[in-house]
């Protein structure tokens, strides 16, 4: 509820301007469910798949998501963000998405490291919350 809540307030902040051009894609829109448990996707829904390189999650409390799903108000799956158990993050690509993903990864760890993702071990959403957020922000540049 907290995460939708400050989904929102991102797509409000990062509106476009009236006139702006639009691609009809908006990643802001999305959803970020949490997880109490790591997921891996059946391999036939899995379209693509990468490691998330050069990040590795802090050791994760007992409460802390092990992983995020990115859906649509549908609740259709399109990314999963899944811890390992060797800590690194695995991204599922599991639906159809306009953009190219593994072109915004390395965008993503930039953003994971100005908001210092790591450090959100206390906030109910976690680090794999606060890479879903870095991610979804990234995915229409």
């Amino acid at each position: 509820m907290i995460f939708r809540i400050l989904l929102v307030v991102v797509a409000i902040i990062f509106a476009p301007l009236p006139g702006a051009t639009q691609t009809g894609f908006d990643p802001l829109l999305l959803n970020i469910r949490m997880s109490p448990s790591a997921l891996q996707p059946p391999t036939d829904m899995i379209k693509q798949q990468w490691t998330l390189d050069g990040y590795r999650l802090g050791r994760l409390g007992p409460q802390a998501p092990r992983a995020a799903i990115i859906e649509d108000d549908a609740r259709r799956r399109l990314l999963i963000l899944s811890a390992a158990a060797d800590g690194t993050v695995l991204v599922y690509r599991v639906g159809d998405l306009p953009v190219d993903v593994a072109k915004q990864l390395p965008r993503t760890l930039t953003c994971s490291r100005a908001r210092q993702c790591p450090n959100n071990r206390n906030d109910p959403a976690g680090e794999l919350g606060c890479l879903a957020l870095c991610l979804l922000e990234h995915l229409n540049e």
